[in-house]
Formats: C-alpha cells, structure tokens, sequence
C-alpha cells in the first residue's frame, strides 16, 4: 500500500505502565476513547496479555492520538518506540489446545460447565468439536462441545 491507505492502516502500539495496574490503564483508555469517538475509527482493539506484565498493546491509526489519550492517566508510564508486528501479538494470544482420544477434561462452557469427560472422538475437520463421554453421568451416550470450552485435566 502507498499514498492515504498506508497512513490509514492499524498498528499495534506498546504503553508501559505500573506492574499490576494494566488492566486499570486499559480500563481508562477505553472509557477516554468512548467518550472522545475514538473507539470506532481510530482504536480498533486494546489487548492486556497476563503473561506480560507492564505493557498494555493498543491498535489504532495515529500513535499521538493514543499517546494524547493516555496522557495523566494515573500508572501510565509512557509509550514504547516503535510499531509492533499484529502477528506478533497474535501468536501469544493464541495457544494450541493439546487433547488427544483418550484424555480427561473438565467443560468450561455452559450447560455443562463443571463436569468431567472423556474424550472418544475429536473431529477437526468440523472446527475441531470434541465427543465426550460424561464420567458424572449415568448415561453414555456422548456430547459434543468445542475443543476450545474443555481444559484438559488428566492425559494418558
């Protein structure tokens, strides 16, 4: 891209900020970008990664434009030089789920939040659905849930 459409593109952009408060600088950005109109065109995703701490990653068009938002916002410390790479970002969001036929897990979505399965079958091809047997339940007959709404509890 050249020209408008490369001045117009999102970048990621780091803000330091107090160990442990980045959720509080997240919060106060979001609510000064709601409140100024800026949430819908020029800041397109704030993300705080638990994994890394002191950092809160905006996405957004004009890097002043979020400096001048986090300005005396109490535990920002100031922003990082530089443009961060989105697939960056991505890849520490996103973890493969590891599960494979035979493995104990817990369900973490609803109606059957709490219990206990095994898996008997896992179908990747239809967006990676797990059948599970209920080990709390008298029934066998299987459920299916989504390999994202189980966490593994005990492997093979």
């Amino acid at each position: 891209m050249s020209g408008p459409e490369q001045s117009l593109a999102c970048r990621v952009y780091a803000l330091r900020a107090v160990g442990n408060q980045e959720y509080n600088v997240a919060f106060m950005l979001k609510s000064r970008a709601e409140h100024k109109g800026l949430d819908k065109v020029k800041i397109s995703a704030i993300v705080v990664l638990p994994s890394l701490k002191g950092f809160v990653f905006v996405e957004g068009t004009m890097p002043y434009e979020i400096q001048d938002l986090a300005t005396n916002i109490k535990h920002y410390r100031g922003m990082v030089r530089g443009v961060m790479n989105a697939d960056e970002l991505l890849g520490s969001l996103v973890k493969p789920v590891e599960i494979s036929i035979g493995d104990v897990v817990e369900i973490i979505v609803e109606p059957f939040r709490g219990y206990r399965g095994k898996v008997v079958d896992i179908d990747k091809q239809r967006g990676g659905q797990v059948y599970l047997e209920l080990l709390d339940s008298s029934s066998t007959m299987p459920i299916i849930v989504n390999i994202k709404g189980v966490r593994k509890v005990e492997g093979k």
